[in-house]
């Protein structure tokens, strides 16, 4: 059962970006001009502005699954986003899915709009194939909503089996589509990643997720399906290349991650993840010096309320900066970065404990003990995550390095 849960894990975590496409109908110019600019502002994190760009065509054109899929798309995002777990280390990781600051309540509501839009594309495109069995269109359309369900159900609940099972329903919806028209190549997408996830296995978790019928998976392949879908793709790229960084990312194949963020990010300027995740690669790589930089560049932005970038919390920038000037051995510069997370009115409780934790540390290696112990005290007043504080008392008794 583990395995299969490892499994569900991947795919659920390869699935986050298929989002829908205006294929299923001949839209007029106008439905065209607003779908495009809704999904400008859903790819630079403009949640608000892309919500109301699509509810405005799911209410002109109330019978094209493809809208619906973009609104839910937004909603899942949105809440994504809300629970912290909007970040390269999210996606990029094996043994867990978010960070210590993530959280998996909240957002009903939105959660509520979600599936109920969910379900109005799966019945729209259901109604088109009881009619029509081979349309190619509505098959999309449905396999675009098991994938947003998949995404959802791993990155919000953790719900990895259910994930899983959801993404498998994705992955044959989309065979229905080459399986009709072999140069659709959008629907590579979803195959590919579903099969580079369940090849990214051991051989032994590969058997037993095959014995439960959740396939067996291909990882070249895989990689080559979503290669494919974004060069030849027309609805999907943009999706297919960001599904790619994360591939290229677990792959260490930095350079053809950072190349695609390059592209995706002079195309959506206020997306300040795309600058994020680059300088997570950069930190993948030691290339700390860079990573530095790439980070004071953004804070430079978000205090000149450049780009969007105002929307982050500058105390999460400092927080990284602090750890990639700490790890480029820039000790004096970290320990004054790590001060301004400490002192930040909007720094989480576990970014403080760290920064105090790091900041003593690094006291008690200059022989500074009381100044240490100081900042050891301020973790235990500190409402974060236990472990912290366990770190904290731990160097209260013995000072670093000793």
């Amino acid at each position: 059962m583990a395995g299969v849960v490892r499994h569900a894990k991947l795919i659920g975590l390869f699935l986050c970006f298929l989002a829908s496409s205006p294929v299923f109908a001949q839209a007029s110019r106008t439905s065209a001009a607003l779908y495009e600019e809704g999904s400008s502002h859903l790819y630079n994190l403009d949640f608000t502005e892309a919500e109301a760009a699509f509810i405005s065509l799911t209410k002109s054109q109330p019978n094209n699954p493809d809208y619906w899929n973009s609104l839910a798309t937004t909603y899942w995002l949105k809440i994504l986003y809300g629970q912290q777990k909007f970040n390269m280390e999210s996606f990029s990781q094996k043994d867990r899915f978010g960070t210590d600051d993530s959280k998996d309540t909240g957002f009903e509501a939105e959660e509520k709009q979600f599936r109920g839009a969910i379900a109005k594309a799966i019945a729209l495109a259901d109604a088109v194939l009881k009619k029509d069995p081979k349309n190619i269109n509505a098959h999309y359309a449905k396999g675009v909503s098991y994938a947003s369900l998949a995404s959802f159900e791993a990155t919000i609940h953790r719900a990895w089996v259910t994930a899983a099972r959801r993404a498998k329903d994705a992955k044959e919806a989309h065979l229905q589509v080459l399986a009709l028209d072999p140069n659709f190549h959008d629907a590579r997408a979803a195959v590919g990643v579903y099969n580079y996830a369940v090849g990214s296995l051991s051989w032994t978790a590969r058997l037993l997720v095959k014995m439960v019928g959740l396939g067996s998976g291909d990882k070249p392949g895989g990689v080559k399906d979503v290669e494919l879908a974004a060069s030849k793709g027309t609805r999907a790229q943009v999706d297919s290349k960001m599904l790619l960084v994360v591939v290229y990312g677990r792959e260490w194949q930095w350079e053809r991650a950072r190349k695609l963020l390059d592209e995706l990010h002079a195309k959506y300027p206020r997306n300040f993840m795309f600058d994020m995740t680059k300088a997570s690669l950069f930190g993948k790589e030691k290339k700390w010096d860079m990573a530095a930089q790439t980070y004071t560049q953004m804070i430079e932005k978000a205090r000149a309320k450049k780009d969007g970038y105002e929307r982050m919390r500058v105390e999460k920038l400092y927080a990284e900066l602090a750890n990639s000037q700490f790890q480029a051995q820039k000790f004096s510069e970290a320990a004054a970065t790590f001060d301004l997370v400490t002192k930040g009115a909007n720094a989480t409780p576990n970014e403080k404990a760290n920064a105090h934790l790091w900041i003593g540390r690094m006291l008690d290696t200059s022989q500074k003990r009381d100044d240490a112990v100081a900042h050891y005290k301020a973790v235990l007043a500190l409402d974060c995550d236990p472990s912290l504080k366990s770190d904290a008392r731990s160097l209260m008794k013995r000072p670093f390095g000793r």
